[in-house]
């Protein structure tokens, strides 16, 4: 064989560097790939190319074929870590293919004794090998930087997980002392003014221990820990119980509120204290986005196989492009600076949670910037 493609790489070995400008010329004529053509350098071009050029003239002097997988497999490696993809490389090497057999067919014309190449080290196997083995390579290391890429990521959040487990608990064992010593205080027959800080430090203690509960009911979903303990509950409790806790937020910044609620109960099977806590993290949310003397509405109503449950404000509203997004954990859009605080983004992925728990659903809508937002939560009713 070597004997019969001997005449073939001397040719090619006299001709190696019009391939490369051929090469050059071709890739320069495909549009879609003129950009990146000219933000090669010399240095991509000579590491590799010439390289392949090379290791098929070896090959034809008699060389075992696994030089050219060699130099293939460097190749696509070096074009993974030039950022190529697998349709780059593929670009890459068909332009090399055409420009090689064009100059092997220009070698059989001025070559009087000719012979074509045959059997399984032709040259266009053997160009085929170099394509197939480059590409091959490149997804190779592609996938297992994917692979390593998707285990830091695991491990990450299993860490971040912990994490926020941990703090959460260690945060809260500070809350209950802190509470128990206020209860103290306000027990001691304080004046009317040392009353009023008592009482706004309770309430700033107690919004910090329904952050923590937050934070704790992320850890507990994402692990499966959070049980449903349901009962017969009137919704109209849950809509009471989330004013009254945030009531003293709603003086302060001379909030209406208005509840459109029926006479009679709404009645839904669900775990009290987490729809208690959804309703309280709605209205926290409606309060935080809603201006001075702004107006905050609750209504309970009864569709066809649903209790639902909706709150509206005429606050800051959220944008279209945020709606997408507003149960995503830790998402915070764009806040006014009429906000003074725009939150964690913690509330509404909990909301979020616990309605799915319990087989509800909850929809956000909003006509934009300034216009109010209006959140819909619908809870399955009970059988009659």
């Amino acid at each position: 064989m070597a004997a019969k493609t001997a005449y073939v790489a001397d040719y090619l070995e006299e001709h190696k560097d019009e391939i490369l400008d051929r090469w050059r010329d071709a890739a320069r004529e495909e549009q879609a790939q003129a950009e990146r053509l000219s933000k090669m350098d010399d240095r991509e071009l000579l590491d590799h190319l010439p390289a392949l050029t090379e290791a098929l003239i070896r090959v034809l002097r008699g060389e075992q074929e696994s030089l050219i997988e060699v130099d293939a497999r460097r190749h696509g490696h070096q074009r993974r870590l030039d950022g190529y993809n697998v349709l780059d490389v593929l670009w890459e090497l068909t332009i090399f293919r055409r420009v090689f057999l064009g100059v092997l067919d220009e070698a059989s014309e001025e070559v009087s004794d000719w012979i074509p190449v045959d059997g399984s080290r032709t040259i266009l196997n053997l160009l085929d090998v170099c394509a197939r083995t480059s590409i091959d390579q490149l997804v190779k290391e592609t996938e297992q930087e994917r692979d390593a890429a998707a285990a830091r990521a695991r491990l990450l959040e299993a860490q971040r997980q912990r994490f926020l487990g941990t703090l959460s608990h260690e945060l809260r064992n500070q809350i209950q002392p802190i509470l128990f010593a206020l209860e103290r205080l306000k027990a001691s027959k304080p004046t009317e003014q040392q009353l009023q800080v008592l009482e706004m430090i309770e309430r700033q203690t107690r919004q910090q221990s329904f952050l923590i509960e937050d934070l704790l009911d992320l850890n507990r979903r994402a692990i499966g820990k959070i049980e449903l303990r349901r009962s017969l509950v009137d919704l109209r409790e849950c809509v009471q119980h989330a004013v009254e806790s945030n009531q003293a937020e709603v003086e302060l910044k001379s909030l209406q509120v208005r509840l459109e609620l029926p006479a009679e109960p709404i009645y839904a099977l669900v775990d009290r204290g987490r729809l208690c806590q959804v309703a309280n993290n709605l209205m926290s949310n409606a309060v935080k986005f809603t201006p001075a003397n702004g107006m905050i509405v609750w209504r309970l109503s009864a569709e066809p196989g649903w209790q639902v449950m909706s709150i509206r404000d005429n606050g800051v509203g959220i944008k279209a492009g945020d709606l997408l997004h507003i149960f995503d954990i830790f998402f915070q859009g764009e806040v006014p600076a009429t906000v003074q605080h725009g939150g964690l983004g913690i509330g509404l992925p909990v909301v979020k949670n616990l309605i799915e728990l319990h087989g509800g659903t909850i929809e956000a809508r909003s006509d934009g910037a300034g216009t109010g937002a209006e959140f819909i939560v619908r809870i399955t009713a009970p059988d009659q």
